[in-house]
């Protein structure tokens, strides 16, 4: 695992701080909003180059307030943050027991027939990458769901049991294991606007739960670069402590 740091970051828009006037401006009341928001302000923190690549992760805790995992310390170029890192180095054996809490988008490639497929940079055509909860809501007959609260119960179940098979695929390569079922407290849809473009957006779930780390350096290497897509929106750091 390369060096890595873990930051809180809060922004300085309480009252009488540099951009408490402007506060309402850069944290939307809409929760909905705030991931492409937080995808801005963030960046800030990392502006003392303009030519830099994304090489954080980070997870939007609320009221201006984030967590940062990156290969270097944020240096708050415009002083709008008050910043407290430490070293990520957490030293892992096989058979550890973890808690975790991960914000992420699932996704998965399709080969159905209405997804275009897509070349990769290497040539490689897979299928369109969609979201592994709209994905397995659709095999399901909405028919079958005869009320309301059934329609209700049975989508619950359905993002639930998409969520874990996805965590578990994962974890085969990322040298880790679930203990149990992991639960999922949050499933919304997050619309994002794009200038002169047709609107997209991106699903973000709330999993939290226990894990066995089985290969250290596996589990490691997957925490550095997050879980799912959409990171630049602030989905893929997953938080761990001892369980």
């Amino acid at each position: 695992m390369s060096e890595m740091f873990l930051s809180r970051a809060r922004l300085q828009s309480r009252r009488g701080e540099a951009l408490a006037s402007v506060a309402p401006l850069l944290i939307p009341d809409d929760p909905t909003a705030q991931p492409g928001h937080a995808h801005r302000i963030v960046w800030l923190l990392f502006s003392d180059d303009p030519k830099a690549r994304r090489e954080f992760l980070f997870r939007d805790e609320g009221e201006g307030n984030y967590l940062i995992l990156s290969g270097r310390p944020p240096p708050d170029p415009h002083n709008l943050f008050h910043v407290e890192t430490k070293e990520f180095q957490p030293e892992l054996s096989p058979q550890d027991r973890l808690r975790f809490a991960l914000r992420m988008n699932p996704t998965l490639a399709t080969k159905s027939p209405d997804a275009k497929p897509k070349a990769d940079k290497k040539g490689r055509v897979r299928g369109k990458r969609v979201d592994v909860v709209m994905h397995a809501l659709k095999s399901v007959a909405q028919t079958d769901w005869t009320a309301r609260t059934g329609r209700a119960f049975e989508r619950d179940r359905i993002a639930r049991d998409a969520v874990n098979q996805w965590l578990t695929k994962r974890g085969e390569v990322a040298g880790f294991k679930l203990e149990g079922d992991a639960e999922v407290s949050s499933y919304v849809q997050i619309p994002l606007e794009r200038k002169g473009k047709r609107p997209a957006g991106f699903s973000q779930v709330d999993t939290s739960g226990v894990l066995e780390v089985i290969d250290p350096a596996a589990f490691l290497a997957q925490l550095e670069v997050g879980f799912g897509s959409a990171k630049a929106f602030g989905c893929g750091l997953m938080l761990i402590r001892r369980a």
